[in-house]
């Protein structure tokens, strides 16, 4: 039995509804500021006539088509209710009882998994805040598990293509797996998936970023079918409604949409990383502020909600995302007042 006293805490972005209020603007997200995409109300109507049935357990309509718009061959992507849903899948199917190495600070979801699936976490050391491909590479060892994000979070480095053979080279030495969790890949320009890199790496997606819905959560995995053969025994019974596979299938066919937003938040970036003077690539930024708790309280009380990074073991940074303009422009005004020297951890 596991002792629901060593499982920890995952803290997300997002305001509780309890704490909103009117003109209070969100940069604890990090999503596509321009959602809800147009197309959203039709698919949603879609789903509705679907409700009364059981969804399809397997929706390979929906697995092929995104298999031909990544250029994959037949069965190397699995569907699945979110991203989570298919990182959980991932550690449990390959990660229990065995050893999970993951970078020292990530995305809290990894170590909640992987202690409830009895692993032992090992985690890569990040001087500077920045993930060494070469480091991870050494530490991979014999049948593990290697989990991290790409770009990593909540600082927001990325690995290019001859860092991830270099990570992959170790895994595949080592008849390891890694699963690479490239849920905010779009927002990198010209940044580069994991996926097809070797036979040992899974890739996992979570599409509400991009779509800016995320309460709307779906994402797809990619990888050898033997790999996710295993992830698929992970995952619940019918875990892609209705409302999901529509929305999917309906952002699939409206590319551009996706496309073009996804292009203005990335322009915005580059501003915004020179304003910052910072050098990493996707649509957030970690900040040190000296005190994280107080700051966050500062700007709440302007209207900005920033993500207080303490759980992270990081009290001196806050973590925000990138807005439209005028909102991310009246954001930096705020720090610049209240934050001496500010720039990107």
């Amino acid at each position: 039995m596991i002792d629901s006293d060593t499982v920890p805490e995952a803290s997300h972005g997002g305001i509780s509804p309890r704490k909103r209020r009117p003109g209070m603007t969100d940069f604890s997200l990090s999503t596509n500021p321009y959602g809800p995409p147009p197309f959203l109300e039709a698919a949603l109507e879609r789903a509705r006539k679907e409700a009364t049935q059981y969804p399809d357990r397997n929706p390979r309509d929906l697995g092929e088509r995104i298999e031909s718009e990544l250029d994959l061959d037949a069965g190397e992507v699995l569907t699945a209710g979110s991203a989570s849903e298919l990182l959980r899948a991932a550690i449990l199917a390959y990660g229990m009882n065995r050893s999970v190495l993951m970078p020292r600070f990530t995305y809290e979801e990894y170590a909640r998994i992987a202690t409830l699936g009895r692993s032992r976490i090992v985690r890569v050391p990040m001087p500077s805040y920045g993930l060494r491909a070469e480091t991870l590479a050494r530490m991979v060892s014999e049948e593990s598990l290697v989990v991290f994000p790409n770009p990593g979070t909540p600082f927001a480095h990325y690995l290019g293509r001859k860092q991830l053979l270099t990570i992959l080279a170790a895994v595949e030495k080592k008849h390891a797996i890694a699963v690479v969790d490239e849920s905010y890949l779009p927002f990198v320009e010209r940044g580069e998936s994991a996926a097809g890199l070797s036979p040992s790496v899974v890739t996992v997606f979570s599409w509400s970023k991009a779509l800016g819905i995320p309460g709307f959560p779906f994402g797809h995995a990619t990888g050898h079918p033997a790999v996710l053969r295993g992830i698929r025994t992970q995952l619940l019974p019918w875990s892609v409604g209705p409302v999901a596979r529509h929305v999917a299938l309906a952002a699939l066919e409206h590319e551009h949409w996706v496309t073009s937003t996804l292009k203005r938040v990335r322009s915005l970036q580059v501003e915004v990383r020179k304003r910052l003077h910072a050098s990493t690539q996707a649509n957030y930024f970690a900040i040190r502020c000296g005190s994280a708790r107080k700051l966050t309280q500062q700007m709440f009380e302007r209207g900005l909600v920033v993500r207080d990074l303490t759980a992270l073991d990081l009290p001196g940074h806050v973590r925000f995302g990138v807005r439209t303009r005028y909102e991310t422009l009246r954001l930096l005004e705020a720090l610049e007042e209240l934050v001496p020297n500010l720039r990107a951890a």
